[in-house]
């Protein structure tokens, strides 16, 4: 079952039963460019793609009386979560709410509410911090177990000493980060783009280092893509490849938040 902004949609105690025709799971649309060359048929496949914004409908049944509650606890937005798992959620936007009564003066109303889920994708509530001591020149390090769509937004930290660091994921997206001296952290927010290296172990702050920092891949940043176990597609996770020219003591952590299409 789900629940909107905490509150349960299947909810005894107002009233409200969540009604068959709710239509919970993402229809995912991949926003693909389509290059046609003269002389060629078709198009060159391979272009990265994008997923656009999703729709859901749910429909609630409700006593007239508490109609207007069930549409206060939608309001413009917020956040949906899957009871069953309750480590997962998604920001919503509410675009439409549409009411069909039944009975004397309406008593009973079927309330349809048509939401978009902006960033397409279900998130882990909370942040997981995976860390890998860097023993040697190429180092493979396995993140986001159960992952089903790319994390865009992981933070990568390398503490040193370690030089010529670059971090590539299997999907060939990759991030060069400074070289960094024993008791300093260099940190790569994969959202923004931008590197700080500090003195402490922390995950704000620092001198931004940003100028010294490359990245890109397919589409163009550093993401996190689902890898699946050859033979067993069950078994998803991301698949970093972290190298270094020279390393002591140092190791990487990732940290963020698993991306779900579902």
């Amino acid at each position: 079952m789900y629940s909107v902004n905490g509150v349960p949609l299947d909810n005894p105690s107002l009233g409200w039963i969540l009604r068959a025709p709710t239509k919970p799971l993402s229809t995912l649309s991949y926003e693909r460019a389509s290059l046609a060359s003269g002389g060629r048929d078709g198009v060159v496949a391979g272009l990265p793609a994008t997923t656009g914004p999703v729709s859901l409908r749910f429909v609630v049944q409700s006593a007239r009386a508490n109609l207007e509650t069930l549409i206060a606890v939608f309001g413009a937005g917020g956040t949906l979560a899957l009871t069953a798992s309750s480590g997962r959620q998604v920001e919503f936007e509410t675009l439409s709410h549409t009411p069909e009564g039944f009975g004397p003066a309406d008593a009973v109303v079927d309330a349809t509410f048509l939401i978009r889920l902006p960033g397409a994708f279900w998130r882990d509530i909370t942040q997981s911090t995976k860390t890998s001591p860097l023993a040697a020149a190429s180092v493979a390090v396995s993140v986001f177990g159960g992952i089903s769509a790319p994390v865009a937004d992981a933070v990568i930290r390398v503490q040193g000493a370690a030089t010529a660091i670059q971090v590539t994921d299997s999907s060939g997206a990759w991030v060069v980060l400074p070289n960094v001296a024993a008791g300093q952290w260099a940190r790569f927010d994969s959202a923004s783009g931008k590197a700080f290296v500090t003195t402490s172990d922390t995950w704000s702050g620092g001198t931004d280092v940003s100028g010294q920092v490359d990245f890109g891949g397919p589409r163009g940043v550093f993401e996190i893509t689902p890898a699946l176990t050859p033979g067993n597609p069950t078994l998803r996770f991301g698949q970093l490849t972290v190298t270094t020219a020279s390393r002591n003591g140092a190791s990487v952590d990732v940290r963020g938040k698993a991306a779900y299409v579902l």
